[in-house]
């Protein structure tokens, strides 16, 4: 879907320059997308792990609700990957519950 112009995809993630899924390039800031896709594909990489609820909504609201407007989507599909939750063991991130809900609020709205 990397060269789809009809398609949106955006990730946050915990990334260590490539050292922590997914792996590589993949999940690169640099990977954009291809062909009429570039720029539709956007990855926000954590450096290491630890980031919590401010980290999420600072990069949600000035980053990717940004981009997500002037899409204007039909739809939108949420992967909740929750590594980024607090406590959970893999990722090493700290997103609360209540984090969550705010990422998933304007997506509502």
């Amino acid at each position: 879907f990397e060269s789809d112009p009809d398609l949106l995809f955006f990730s946050v993630h915990r990334y260590q320059g490539g050292s922590f899924y997914p792996m590589g390039t993949l999940g690169a800031p640099s990977s954009v997308g291809k062909g009429n896709g570039a720029g539709l594909t956007v990855n926000v990489g954590w450096s290491e792990g630890g980031r919590g609820d401010s980290d999420y909504l600072a990069v949600w609201e000035r980053v990717l609700l940004p981009i997500a407007r002037k899409f204007q989507p039909d739809l939108v599909l949420v992967s909740g990957g929750f590594d980024a939750a607090q406590d959970d063991p893999l990722g090493g991130c700290c997103v609360t519950p209540l984090g969550f809900a705010h990422l998933l609020h304007p997506l509502l709205a």
